[in-house]
């Protein structure tokens, strides 16, 4: 009987991953973050990307993370647990196309207080995108409509224009490997956190906004390519810290109107 229960452990250890996926981590007070993945398949790298930036929030003991990839959510009465919302991906597909509830479930969302946090391909416009978008992210990447969105992806110096939000507190320019969205439909009043530089415009590339009773901060930096062992410019832990940065002044929007 010993030998066999030996035996049973033995295989049990060798079915054990050797990557095992992380852990959640306490943080018993924390902001409690929905982060939506999910896109284009076979182009950006988004699952591997939202494992990556929630353990990096978890970290601070700030954040309470849950991952989803399936917008339905956003129609339920789940939704009302969380301070806020963090989408990473394009969802132009098909597959994760926010339909036109979904996409008056997140604006009520923000407007009743809750948060919203957008990372690169996530302001990419579907055709069937609502005019609300522009008005609550402060600009879309879009090929409808003028001007007619471009990217490249090179290696950028990210200029700090505005240092005094606590966004950038802490941050001095610094180098990036990303893909650098440019000629992005924007609103006349955003004004940027950041900047890059390229045929001699200073390109937004970061930025916030107030909707309703909700924070927004968006940035169109951080583009992780599709496949294994690929560079994830979230890794560079200046924007790092910008993306985190952002997350808090985000959820502190929501925490300034929580009953004492």
């Amino acid at each position: 009987m010993n030998r066999l229960r030996i035996l049973a452990l033995g295989l049990l250890i060798s079915w054990v991953p050797t990557h095992p996926a992380q852990a959640q981590k306490r943080a018993p007070n924390g902001a409690k973050v929905f982060l939506l993945s999910g896109g284009q398949r076979q182009h950006h790298g988004y699952r591997d990307q939202a494992f990556y930036l929630a353990n990096a929030l978890e970290n601070t003991g700030r954040f309470q993370v849950t991952i989803g990839e399936d917008a339905a959510i956003l129609e339920t009465p789940a939704m009302r647990k969380y301070d806020l919302i963090i989408v990473t991906a394009d969802r132009r597909d098909p597959e994760f196309k926010f339909s036109q509830s979904q996409q008056e479930a997140i604006f009520e969302f923000v407007r009743s207080g809750h948060g919203y946090v957008s990372i690169h391909a996530a302001d990419n416009a579907a055709p069937d995108w609502l005019p609300t978008w522009r008005e609550m992210l402060g600009g879309v990447f879009s090929h409808v409509g003028s001007p007619d969105g471009k990217y490249r992806k090179g290696s950028y110096t990210v200029k700090i224009v505005d240092t005094n939000s606590p966004i950038t507190q802490g941050l001095k320019d610094f180098p990036l490997q990303d893909e650098l969205y440019y000629q992005v439909q924007m609103q006349p009043d955003v004004q940027p956190l950041a900047t890059i530089e390229y045929q001699d415009v200073a390109w937004p590339v970061a930025w916030t906004r107030t909707f309703g009773k909700g924070r927004v901060f968006h940035t169109v930096l951080g583009h992780r390519d599709f496949g294994p062992d690929k560079d994830d410019p979230l890794r560079n832990p200046n924007l790092a810290r910008l993306i985190i940065q952002g997350v808090d002044w985000v959820a502190a929007g929501r925490a300034s109107m929580t009953p004492k």
